[in-house]
């Protein structure tokens, strides 16, 4: 296991449990303009946009099929974020896909030890 990979997989963590904590507290809380000002009012209605709209889950779709076809640690790093707010975020559909095409990567392309010892 890579170093590369534990830092996907804290992101993914972490990604989750502050879109979770945010969804609870703030999303489905009702808060108006004076219960949690402006900023929170705009990502309140930013995460119910990407959700209603299901641009989470066509992101970690995307950001899943650039991590498999270009690899690299920056859409790896998408997808991991992007898949973490859509499997959060009730676009299970197109995240659980995208889920599996960055796992795919994360597997795939990992060499065993032993040949990595004798290049």
């Amino acid at each position: 296991m890579s170093r590369n990979t534990i830092v996907t997989v804290l992101v993914f963590a972490l990604t989750y449990v502050g879109s979770f904590y945010f969804r609870i507290h703030v999303v489905d809380t009702p808060v108006g303009v004076d219960g949690g000002g402006v900023l929170f009012g705009a990502a309140r209605q930013a995460m119910l946009w990407g959700q209603l709209s299901g641009a989470w889950g066509v992101g970690s779709l995307v950001a899943g099929l650039a991590a498999l076809f270009f690899g690299g640690l920056g859409p790896v790093l998408a997808w991991s974020v992007l898949t973490a707010m859509a499997l959060c975020n009730y676009n299970v559909d197109l995240g659980a896909i995208g889920f599996v095409l960055g796992f795919l990567r994360l597997v795939r392309f990992q060499r065993p030890a032993r040949e990595r010892s004798a290049v």
